[in-house]
């Protein structure tokens, strides 16, 4: 079977979860015996091939106003223009017409699509080739994530409407989809998408545990060591959890902050709480991090599509205390796996974190739980779900 990938970005082009699922997707169905060809963007407008680790990859150039992707610097008065072209880019559809016509796969799976546009999925079809979708954002609805000015959206501005037009239409052509959360799929089905599609699944990513992976021993002896994982934003509810840990004393605690934010962002974060116990360590690999502490944090305030740092946090063994946001809800089993909180209401947050402290053993207690929740996510639980969507749809 040869299974062609489109994703908007792929290694070593990497800016979030989605870029890690697509590459895990691809090398483990090489590793099974299929063959995976992904189709990824570039700034630059030549096309360029390479194998890594057994995946064909073709980069290629993205045909917009501009290369958004790792450039905050660009014009502002061009984005609505840039976005208007993403609505529905005959260019680069016909870039990766070129390439299914070279590769002709057994069937194609779509994933993140900005900067390519719907315009793909036509190129697609037009060839008559299967085809699967994995919903890992909110690019199909909207293109600032259905959050804005410090709140999340309930429903879809004007502006998000029209951009999102084509999108809804063409969504029809998918053979089957896949979300991964049950929030993220129930999203684009409130709003009428995939509305003759008859095959749904959820499937979460995956964690693939690391080599050198260390793991914590909770101890009793120090403050209670928190930790947060993530890119550094207002919207991940960052700045909620440091003004709640003012309320404890010093000795109580400490918190292992590993993630970058712009440079003004980084800045006035430090600058406001800049405690002895709280300790920026920038870009870091997660088992580094959760090596060190006791308790991951997730106090997103936005509506995550699932929340990655969680599995990485049971695969270490370690607790998580989340936002009821998004899919998180979902991946944490309260009272067995970690706890929950409400964001819009700061003391729930100091509660949950009250109850670590004052009971030391908690997160020790917990471990096996946790442990056991993490084969929930690993690697070949989640390939088979994914050949048997593949199948289905060949069939």
């Amino acid at each position: 079977m040869k299974i062609c990938f489109i994703n908007t970005l792929y290694h070593p082009i990497v800016l979030g979860g989605a870029e890690h699922s697509v590459k895990f997707l691809a090398e483990a169905l090489v590793h099974a015996g299929h063959e995976a060809v992904v189709v990824c963007t570039k700034p630059k407008l030549r096309t360029h091939m390479a194998t890594i680790n057994g995946v064909k990859v073709y980069y290629l150039g993205l045909r917009n106003l501009y290369y958004p992707f790792h450039n905050k610097n660009n014009p502002i008065f061009l984005k609505p223009f840039w976005h208007a072209i993403d609505t529905y880019n005959p260019f680069m559809a016909r870039e990766l017409g070129l390439i299914l016509t070279k590769e002709r796969p057994d069937l194609v799976h779509t994933n993140t699509l900005c900067g390519f546009s719907v315009a793909v999925l036509n190129q697609v079809k037009v060839r008559r080739l299967p085809l699967v979708h994995t919903l890992r954002d909110n690019y199909l609805i909207c293109p600032r994530s259905m959050y804005r000015k410090g709140k999340n959206c309930e429903n879809q501005c004007w502006s998000c409407k029209l951009y999102a037009l084509p999108r809804k239409k063409i969504s029809s052509l998918i053979d089957s989809v896949i979300g991964i959360s049950r929030f993220l799929l129930d999203l684009h089905f409130q709003f009428g998408y995939f509305k003759d599609i008859s095959s749904s699944h959820v499937i979460y990513n995956a964690y693939k545990l690391p080599k050198d992976m260390a793991f914590n021993r909770p101890s009793n002896d120090t403050g209670l060591r928190l930790g947060y994982l993530g890119s550094l934003r207002p919207n991940k509810g960052l700045e909620m959890l440091l003004k709640t840990l003012t309320k404890f004393s010093p000795e109580q605690w400490e918190l292992w902050i590993g993630g970058r934010g712009t440079q003004e962002y980084e800045s006035y974060l430090k600058n406001s709480y800049s405690y002895p116990n709280v300790h920026y360590l920038g870009f870091i690999q997660p088992t580094m991090l959760l090596a060190k502490v006791d308790v991951l944090v997730v106090p997103s305030l936005l509506h995550e599509a699932f929340g990655r740092t969680i599995i990485e946090a049971y695969a270490h063994g370690v607790p998580v205390i989340g936002s009821r946001r998004g899919g998180i809800p979902e991946i944490i089993e309260e009272k067995k796996t970690g706890f929950l909180f409400d964001p819009s209401c700061p003391k729930d947050l100091e509660a949950e974190i009250k109850r670590f402290i004052q009971d030391r053993s908690l997160a020790i207690r917990m471990r096996a739980n946790v442990l056991e929740k993490a084969r929930e996510f690993f690697p070949e639980k989640i390939i088979s779900e994914y050949l048997k969507v593949y199948h289905e749809v060949l069939c």
